[in-house]
Order: structure tokens, then C-alpha cells, then sequence
């Protein structure tokens, strides 16, 4: 499992991180296929699976072509993510919801299955399609900053964060129709 650093920022594709305004996940059709790719060389592909209640549900696969589930992410009626679930059991919540990437003044409480509760305070700058997140922990040191380019739907399309970064290669299945 990634570094507890990682989990709160690496979404991967359209969940590297929150998005500005939330997900517009009403202009994705369900099936929606995103494909992305790390510096490190890790590709992924973020799969929408629809609505579950009011909540939006994204599968995220690892390989090539998607071929192994790694977690499935849970957002709330307006696009902001609220839990990751990982496939070999750990979890993470975001309370109220993660607000990585929306403008101004970021804070949301941090809990896992490990039992760590962290409070998260931070701030979103946006200039253009660019948004810089700024912040951390409380009582640790600041995360590096978070560089994000939005996109299609209103989610991240790439981001740098220190040594590692991320870019989203294909849409597959995207378009109302397709």
C-alpha cells in the first residue's frame, strides 16, 4: 500500500485528487473509461460505475489495460470524493469530503482503517485551469505542493506533486452516445 502521503493525494486519473467544483460526474456516462499513466510508469484506469443512492461510485484498475481492481472511490452528489476502498481491505474517509482543488481555504478530517484521524488543513489557489494546493496535517510538516490541471468533466487531468506526477492518456466510452 502506498505511503500515507500518497493515499490522501494519489486518486489516480480522475482521483488524484478532488476537483474543482466536484466532478460534473452528470455529463459522464456510466462505463466511462479513463485512462492514465504515473511517472513511475504505473497505468491505471479509472472505471465510472454509476450511482449508488445519491453517492457516484469510480473503480480503479492497475495494468496495461486495467486488469486488476485496486480500490473503489466514493463521491457524494456534488463530485467531492468521501472514501476510497481499497481492494485488499483498508479504507479511507474524508469528512465532510475531500476539498483538494477547490478554490479558497481546504480542511476535512482524514480517518483510515489503521486507525489514524488527521486533520487536514490547506489552501487552493486557481488560475486558469490550474489549481495549487497548498497545505497539510496539522502538527506535521506541509505535503509538498500539488500542482492539478482540470479538465474534462471538472477532474484532474495532470498533476506534479515533488517527484512524482500523473497525466491522463485516453477517454474510452466518455461521450453521451458513444
Amino acid at each position: 500500500m502506498p505511503s500515507l502521503k500518497h493515499l490522501v493525494f494519489t486518486l489516480a486519473c480522475i482521483a488524484p485528487a478532488a476537483f474543482a467544483d466536484g466532478i460534473r460526474f452528470q455529463d459522464m456516462p456510466v462505463g466511462c473509461r479513463i485512462h492514465g499513466s504515473y511517472s513511475s510508469g504505473e497505468r491505471v484506469v479509472d472505471v465510472y460505475i454509476g450511482k449508488k443512492g445519491s453517492r457516484h461510485l469510480v473503480k480503479t484498475y492497475v495494468g496495461p489495460d486495467g486488469e486488476a481492481l485496486i480500490r473503489t472511490s466514493t463521491y457524494s452528489s456534488d463530485g467531492l470524493l468521501l472514501r476510497k476502498d481499497w481492494a485488499g481491505g483498508e479504507w479511507e474517509t474524508f469528512s465532510p469530503a475531500s476539498c483538494i482543488n477547490v478554490p479558497g481555504p481546504c480542511r476535512y478530517t482524514y480517518r483510515n482503517g489503521d486507525g489514524a484521524k488527521l486533520k487536514y488543513e490547506g489552501t487552493n489557489t486557481a488560475k486558469g485551469d490550474t489549481v495549487v494546493n497548498e497545505g497539510g496535517f496539522v502538527g506535521e510538516p506541509p505535503f509538498n505542493p500539488v500542482i492539478s490541471t482540470m479538465g474534462r468533466f471538472g477532474a484532474q487531468v495532470a498533476f506534479t506533486e515533488g517527484d512524482l506526477s500523473f497525466k491522463v492518456t485516453r477517454y474510452e466510452g466518455c461521450d453521451i452516445g458513444s
